[in-house]
């Protein structure tokens, strides 16, 4: 189906990282994504996720 509507393919993984940044420029707090990926602690979310958006104050989650 890629093909033929001549899209470059994606993988599952870029797929749930753009699940995550979207989520969080949608205002979803940190810890709510952190959980819906499966995250134990929310620094590896916030590690991970917050920096890729200008849109997300980096700082923000740890007021949770």
């Amino acid at each position: 189906m890629v093909e033929k509507v001549n899209l470059s393919p994606i993988n599952p993984h870029a797929l749930r990282h753009t699940h995550a940044v979207m989520l969080l420029e949608s205002g979803v707090d940190v810890k709510t994504v952190g959980d819906r990926l499966g995250h134990t602690k929310i620094n590896m979310t916030a590690d991970v996720y917050l920096h890729v958006s200008g849109k997300q104050e980096e700082g923000n989650w740890r007021d949770i």
